[in-house]
């Protein structure tokens, strides 16, 4: 026979809920905190068709970084490719590329965090 859960039991069961602000923030200081320097960044993202950033990632990427979080993966990022990474964080195609791609040439993680915690204060 089946029974109602109680308060108790129901809030041990629920999974945290992160905004998009809150992940971008986490990712943000991830970036930051990371030992790895500069963290591998791609090229020509804004031309890519999404069937390309579904292949894309790297093992030195941001994105592997944040696919190597306990929060994330609990969260729901699926893995290191450039496209969960935009669906996870809910990023622009312009988004994506504001942090990630070298167009701009050399980004430092110190750089690269400071874009994404911009792109997560408009998102606010």
């Amino acid at each position: 026979m089946n029974r109602q859960l109680s308060p108790a039991e129901l809030a041990a069961l629920a999974v945290p809920v992160m905004t998009r602000r809150d992940k971008l923030m986490r990712f943000a200081r991830l970036v930051r905190a990371s030992q790895r320097s500069p963290l591998y960044i791609f090229s020509n993202l804004e031309h890519m068709h999404p069937s390309e950033l579904i292949r894309m990632s790297h093992p030195y990427s941001a994105f592997a970084l944040a696919a190597s979080d306990s929060a994330f993966k609990e969260a729901g990022l699926a893995s290191d490719s450039v496209s969960d990474a935009q669906q996870f964080f809910e990023l622009t195609r312009d988004e994506l590329h504001e942090f990630s791609c070298d167009c701009g040439g050399h980004v430092s993680n110190e750089m690269m965090a400071d874009r994404i915690e911009r792109i997560a204060v408009r998102s606010a």
